[in-house]
């Protein structure tokens, strides 16, 4: 069984997500979880918030802190924070009547390594994407 990506159909081996010339791209697990990495960050203000709380002297940030940052009501910024939770990329907890919010690595060493030099989002998988459209 595999997938289509639009130009490289993507076959499943197990449980590797396989490239039409062999060569093994990541687990499917990693796509699913890389994916929804990529959509909770696909929006202006949750890489802002990202960005705030790395930034800050230890570690992290508590919601009164960020909400200063932004021109909207708070339970717009709730709403964004909670999807970043529920990505992985923050945790949360909960200190009395505020919350604070903490970058968690490991979602972004995952999309760290799809991107490094040679990952496989970073370099054209080799002959796969020279080959011509066959939708022309």
């Amino acid at each position: 069984m595999g997938w289509d990506t639009g130009h490289v159909r993507v076959d499943e081996v197990g449980s590797l997500a396989v490239l039409p010339t062999g060569e093994s791209i990541v687990t499917l697990d990693e796509l699913a979880e890389s994916a929804s990495l990529f959509k909770a960050l696909g929006d202006p203000v949750r890489v802002k918030l990202v960005a705030l709380v790395r930034r800050t002297p230890d570690g992290e940030a508590c919601f009164c802190d960020l909400a200063d940052e932004f021109d909207m009501p708070q339970s717009s910024l709730s709403h964004h924070l909670k999807i970043l939770v529920r990505a992985g990329v923050l945790a949360r907890e909960r200190r009395g009547t505020w919350s604070w919010y903490r970058i968690r690595p490991e979602p972004l060493e995952i999309m760290e390594t799809l991107l490094r030099p040679g990952g496989p989002l970073r370099e054209p998988p080799g002959d796969v994407a020279t080959q011509p459209n066959r939708c022309d």
